[in-house]
């Protein structure tokens, strides 16, 4: 399959997957998760690949999902909920196949991780920052919600729900003290650091690299992980599909003067005096 949305290679035991949509931050829409669902399907049956670099193109990791509306797309409020929760539900295990992927995944977070791309960082095993990286879900700033509700499993109760409830983006040494990401390096470190982490895995009995992430994602979801992500869905579909001011608004300056002014006049909202 000749791929549009995302790069892949693989290299000594690593595979490189790359968000490669830079002219949109990496925006995620149909295709990519399409692309991402075929590749990491190929990935998890190659004996080639015992670890994998996850990756964007340029200067972001991912803005997140992809919210310029083009053609003749509706709204989300004007669509039925069982259509918008099957489209939800798609994104939604696309993320958990990495969870699934039967080998550690490195995110190499090299800039913007933001909504829908933050919880796709989230999702990875290892999670390692450039000094330039900036985290969060926003979204509820213009009126929908996060699909995969992990943050709270990230970085506790209390820091979640200031950060779901406000939208508030934090840099990456925030994310590392949060327990969010493992680590920060300078910007012109992180791929070799996630290589050298990634050889080191390497060294390790592959079934023994499975067995262990199975073992840790069962804790996880003996905790109500994914129990969590479906209350979340049915929620999150009601939201998205409420007609609200905000999302008029914001979908309004959008049709008329660009997503551009339409993610600044939602900023300017929270800017403090």
């Amino acid at each position: 399959m000749t791929y549009q949305t995302i790069r892949f290679e693989k290299r000594d035991g690593i595979g490189y997957l790359t968000l490669n949509r830079p002219e949109k931050l990496n925006a995620i829409n149909r295709q990519m998760l399409a692309e991402l669902r075929h590749v990491l399907a190929a990935i998890d049956k190659d004996p080639e690949v015992g670890v994998v670099i996850l990756t964007g193109a340029g200067r972001a990791f991912s803005a997140g999902f992809d919210i310029s509306h083009e053609g003749e797309e509706r709204e989300i409020y004007e669509r039925q909920p069982d259509e918008w929760r099957e489209h939800l539900k798609e994104d939604i295990d696309t993320f958990l196949m990495i969870w699934n992927l039967g080998k550690p995944v490195i995110a190499a977070i090299n800039g913007y991780a933001l909504a829908g791309a933050c919880e796709l960082a989230q999702v990875c095993d290892i999670k390692i920052a450039s000094e330039r990286a900036v985290l969060g879900e926003p979204e509820i700033r213009f009126g929908t919600g996060p699909p995969l509700l992990i943050t709270p499993f990230s970085v506790g109760l209390a820091k979640a729900k200031e950060l779901l409830l406000t939208g508030d983006t934090i840099d990456a040494y925030e994310a590392q003290r949060l327990g969010m990401i493992n680590r920060v390096v300078p910007h012109e470190q992180l791929m070799a650091e996630c290589e050298r982490l990634a050889r080191k895995l390497l060294k390790i009995p592959q079934v023994g690299l499975k067995m262990t992430k199975i073992a840790v994602n069962r804790a996880l979801e003996g905790m109500g992980f994914l129990q969590a992500i479906q209350h979340n869905l049915e929620l999150v579909v009601h939201f998205d599909t409420t007609r609200t001011p905000e999302q008029e608004t914001f979908n309004r300056i959008r049709a008329e003067r660009g997503l551009r002014a339409a993610l600044d006049w939602r900023d300017a909202r929270f800017r403090e005096d």
